[in-house]
């Protein structure tokens, strides 16, 4: 490591008391030599450390990127006639070989993306239910297969126009969670219960000049949001009567909405 110190000592010795230069021996410590030398051996700098992730939320998160075959044939037995047959093979959460999913597929995401995934422990949920058979209600045709499968090797796309009878991934989720939700009386059944509000990043989809007024922002969230726009127009906030005693010059007013007179800027 080359410090301060040591500069100031070559340039000591290069310059002489008559301000001539001196010739330094090649291995002396302030030689031309010795500083590339040094250069050399100078350790390269450590690599940024990269950022902690866990790695059950990784492999989730890649397992949801996959999309499986679509299976064609179910066996087709009665839902008592399956929870029987799965209890006498012993199935249970010891055969789980997953314990946690994000349900982030690209089959519903190519469609819409409003929300964000969904965090589902596959061991609690099973370990509390305890019947297999609630969620895997049927199983491929094909003897190989596995007896328990995901959901998207059955549910894809909806309207398949091969397998009209079976519904859309999104539905199939849906339909399964909520419905059991709200008969153990346990669980959310609204969206924002099990997801987070996807929100897309505005900035590439405003176009405003610099310093736009109050009525060019309006008309900008206007441009996709008119449906919004006409629902504020039947809010409380939009036609709010009532009187306002608090309000200087108005206190008798009872009609003092934006659509009459504005009471903020907002």
């Amino acid at each position: 490591m080359i410090n301060k110190s040591s500069i100031v000592l070559c340039l000591m010795l290069l310059v002489g008391i008559n301000g001539g230069l001196v010739a330094l021996p090649p291995g002396s410590p302030g030689s031309v030599a010795a500083y590339a030398a040094a250069a050399q051996d100078k350790p390269a700098p450590e690599p940024e450390a990269k950022a902690w992730t866990a790695p059950d939320q990784e492999a989730a998160l890649a397992r949801a990127a996959e999309t499986v075959p679509f299976v064609e044939a179910v066996m087709d037995e009665c839902k008592l006639c399956r929870q029987m047959r799965l209890r006498e093979t012993g199935l249970s959460t010891k055969d789980i070989t997953h314990s946690y999913f994000v349900l982030n597929s690209p089959i519903i995401n190519k469609v819409e993306d409003h929300y964000g995934p969904v965090r589902f422990m596959h061991s609690k949920h099973a370990a509390q239910i305890q019947d297999c058979a609630m969620c895997h209600h049927y199983r491929p045709l094909d003897a190989d297969a596995k007896e328990t499968t995901r959901c998207s090797a059955c549910h894809q796309e909806a309207f398949r126009p091969e397998h009209p009878e079976r519904i859309g991934l999104k539905a199939a989720y849906h339909q399964q969670c909520m419905e059991c939700h709200r008969d153990m009386n346990q669980g959310p059944v609204d969206c924002i219960g099990c997801h987070n509000k996807n929100v897309p990043d505005h900035k590439d989809k405003v176009q405003l000049a610099a310093n736009p007024t109050p009525f060019q922002v309006t008309a900008e969230c206007l441009r996709c949001h008119e449906a919004a726009g006409q629902d504020m127009l039947k809010t409380a906030h939009w036609l709010l009567k009532g009187p306002s005693p608090y309000t200087l010059g108005h206190r008798k007013e009872v009609e003092i909405g934006k659509s009459t007179i504005a009471t903020n800027n907002f």
